[in-house]
């Protein structure tokens, strides 16, 4: 599958004359939530610029927003969902929007789904909103060659607080075990329609397994929280970032390991872990690699 999406945009960059001219757009958008915002609305662009693919990214979304109530606003044209884009490295939010408005804006490549947080490893909670919403966005896209895909989101750190937590008896390698088996049986069930899927929470799995996890300590507070800043969203730096770099090599193949794009603060030492950490979740998706 990635060898096939690599050899899409070779295809892509060959067509738009990439050699001295502009590089190629590829055109995403993610229906999700908070997660979604923490994985595409920084640093995405800035590796897809450096590795010579232009991004432009949308995210639909709506904060703890399952797949159910997604598809509730979809049928009932609610304009109620956060409508953000990143375009030339400049994010802006475009206000509240129905899902139907937000899929036609653009003539989207990649379009992507996910699950809440806390029944991201529930089975049970994908159907029927999954399917149905599967086919509400390919009804209404307005590329006819637009390639779905799935976010697999990350498990909470281990001392969270977060009440979705007790579904996984508080515990952390269960957590991350149920979605990787709910992914699994998700683009299993639906191997003709989702192309892809994006393994962000086995890139942060295996990140945790390295020296990112260290705590670091800025006037007496841990902002460090297994690469999350809570508990369960990813922090702004190094636990972002990997997420970024495991969706543009999910999206375009390319490698993001040596890419020197990274955030403030974060040394090339640890950029370079994160980025192994993503290629291995990208060449392993459904079981951990540790990482140095």
């Amino acid at each position: 599958m990635k060898a096939r999406y690599t050899i899409l945009l070779v295809l892509c960059l060959l067509a738009t004359g990439i050699a001295g001219q502009n590089m190629p757009t590829l055109r995403v958008l993610a229906i999700g939530n908070s997660f979604s915002e923490d994985a595409v609305e920084q640093y995405l662009y800035e590796l897809g610029r450096e590795a010579g693919v232009n991004l432009v990214i949308g995210n639909a979304c709506r904060g703890g927003w399952s797949l159910a109530a997604h598809w509730k606003d979809a049928s009932t044209r609610a304009a109620a969902t956060d409508y953000r884009k990143v375009v030339d490295g400049k994010r802006t939010n475009l206000g509240k929007h129905s899902i139907r408005d937000i899929v036609m804006d653009e003539p989207w490549d990649v379009i992507t789904f996910q699950q809440v947080s806390q029944e991201a490893g529930r089975e049970s909670s994908y159907e029927p909103s999954l399917s149905m919403l599967i086919g509400y966005v390919k009804a209404l896209a307005l590329s006819d060659s637009v390639r779905l895909g799935f976010h697999q989101t990350w498990a909470y750190a281990q001392d969270s607080d977060h009440g979705g937590f007790r579904n996984y008896n508080r515990n952390q390698f269960r957590m991350y075990a149920n979605i990787v088996a709910a992914v699994e049986d998700a683009m299993e069930l639906h191997q003709a329609e989702l192309t892809f899927y994006i393994p962000t929470g086995t890139a942060i799995q295996n990140a945790r397994t390295s020296s990112l996890v260290i705590p670091n300590v800025d006037e007496g507070q841990p902002v460090n929280r297994e690469l999350t800043r809570d508990g369960f969203h990813l922090n702004y730096t190094i636990g972002r970032y990997i997420a970024a770099c495991t969706w543009l090599e999910a999206l375009t193949g390319i490698n993001p390991v040596g890419l020197k794009a990274r955030p403030k603060g974060v040394t090339l030492d640890q950029a370079l872990t994160a980025q192994r950490a993503a290629h291995a979740a990208i060449l392993v998706p459904m079981a951990v690699t540790p990482v140095e």
